[in-house]
């Protein structure tokens, strides 16, 4: 209990202040919405250059773990691409905006992208060796490419289901 308390109590103040908008974020995403395309991506891609600071700020702009954050979000878009995710999703051609209900879902992605976050920086702040284990930054950046990978799995899926064709990912 004494370890917690000294983590929490060392934990900078603007980890409370990110905190604090993930959970504005995220209790937004309590509501039903109706959102255009481009709304659409900001969360993902938020969320997506949130991973990537969390690989490069843990382990630096190595190949090897940018490779494992790729792969873990690329085998979850594919992975889950043809699951009907959110439900209830339409489409009004009229307005041009897609209808997405409320869900906790994308709380729980939220907090689970910034516990992730909260936890590895805490364990490199006790044990800054772990940066240099190869697992440990193998293992990290693929959570936080799988996590990342869940948004734009979500968000996809809302463009597919209104009729929208997705925005291609490029690879050039």
């Amino acid at each position: 209990m004494f370890m917690l308390q000294q983590i929490v109590l060392h934990t900078p103040w603007f980890v409370w202040g990110i905190l604090a908008l993930c959970l504005v974020m995220g209790i937004k995403q309590l509501r039903d919405q109706q959102l255009s395309r481009q709304r659409l991506m900001i969360v993902p891609a938020i969320w997506t250059v949130f991973g990537l600071w969390g690989v490069a700020s843990a382990f630096g702009l190595q190949a090897s773990t940018l490779a494992a954050w790729a792969l873990g979000l690329g085998l979850v878009v594919l992975t889950l691409r043809q699951l009907p995710w959110p439900r209830g999703v339409s489409f009004d051609e009229g307005s041009g905006l897609f209808h997405v209900p409320g869900s906790w879902c994308p709380m729980a992605m939220i907090m689970g992208i910034f516990m992730a976050k909260y936890l590895v920086g805490a364990s490199l702040a006790m044990v800054p060796q772990l940066a240099q284990a190869t697992t440990f930054g193998l293992g990290v950046s693929t959570l936080y490419g799988t996590l990342s990978g869940l948004f734009i799995a979500r968000s996809l899926h809302v463009l597919r289901h209104g009729g929208a064709a997705p925005a291609r990912l490029s690879v050039a």
